[in-house]
């Protein structure tokens, strides 16, 4: 009898504390490092929160093993609205193929808020390295197999370097880091030749001179960047890979505290601060329901499992 009561009184309870969510400062774990595509991200659309709720929005950057210390914790906290996860295709659909146990479930441990960007990379060298195209990058790695390095600070840059090499038919030692923005630096510093980057870490230093860049990985040519060609129209017939940046919600997140924060980020979305962070990172909007990102999630979830067993990426 008392166990039924204390059910009743959590179900009346639990629509008042949703029309009173939120009523204290929100908690946003990231899984990358500053600097990273996915931190500027989650900080236009933390401030844009914030100045909706008349709370603060903190970010905490957790980054490390491939997101999934950042996993762990988001997956861990309270189902109240308070902690939320601000993550990449990495963790929620890559990581399940490349690792043979993870400290979170990338489906079960998590409710589904909503998309919030797409967008393609850039393949970039060193500046002294013997390749102005991705025709001559193939030709160089073709006469020096294993010794032409990539880094990557995340799954989907390491996973557009594999697939490159699957379809190019090159070795490519890979070299991994614990943020894009620490291999970006290495790139710059001559100590490995090529990465797959998302534009906020890659573009900059291409654009200013410091790193080459040799193409973009989205199927077309990208409106203002038209200097660069795709990798499918420079010799990689059918190749594109872009990455995502999403919200979730510890599982067991009310429905109606997760329908607030999906109409808080879907007005986030129509701000200037976030119509800019699309146009520089020269991304696509990723908006939509909780059930749209589960479904897009599913969907991307399957396509890097061929990539993940294609490439060998699984970890021993």
């Amino acid at each position: 009898m008392k166990l039924l009561s204390f059910l009743v009184a959590l179900i009346i309870a639990l629509p008042a504390a949703a029309q009173d969510y939120p009523n204290k400062p929100i908690r946003i774990i990231t899984a990358f490092g500053a600097g990273t595509a996915t931190d500027v991200a989650a900080r236009v659309i933390g401030a844009e929160i914030a100045s909706q709720i008349g709370q603060s929005v903190v970010i905490e950057n957790k980054p490390g093993a491939e997101g999934q210390i950042a996993a762990q914790a988001a997956a861990a906290a309270a189902p109240d609205g308070y902690t939320l996860f601000f993550t990449t295709q990495t963790t929620q659909a890559i990581n399940p193929h490349v690792y043979k146990t993870l400290a979170y479930d990338p489906v079960k441990s998590f409710t589904p808020i909503a998309g919030i960007t797409q967008g393609p990379q850039i393949v970039m060298v060193r500046n002294d390295l013997p390749a102005k195209t991705i025709g001559e990058l193939i030709a160089l790695a073709k006469a020096q197999p294993g010794k032409l390095s990539f880094g990557s600070g995340n799954g989907s840059s390491r996973g557009g370097a594999e697939l490159f090499k699957i379809m190019t038919k090159v070795d490519l030692l890979g070299v991994p880091y614990k943020t894009q923005p620490q291999a970006v630096a290495d790139l710059l510093g001559g100590r490995i030749d090529v990465i797959f980057s998302d534009f906020t870490a890659g573009l900059p230093p291409v654009l200013d001179g410091r790193a080459r860049g040799l193409a973009v990985t989205s199927k077309e040519k990208i409106p203002g960047l038209e200097q660069f060609p795709t990798v499918a129209e420079s010799g990689v017939p059918g190749f594109e890979i872009f990455a995502w940046t999403a919200l979730y919600a510890p599982a067991g997140t009310p429905k109606p505290i997760v329908d607030k924060l999906n109409a808080l980020v879907r007005k986030a979305t129509e701000s200037t601060a976030y119509r800019n962070l699309v146009k520089t990172t020269y991304g696509t909007s990723f908006t939509g329901s909780p059930e749209d990102l589960a479904a897009f999630q599913a969907a991307e979830t399957k396509k890097w499992g061929e990539i993940v067993t294609t490439a060998g990426m699984k970890e021993p």
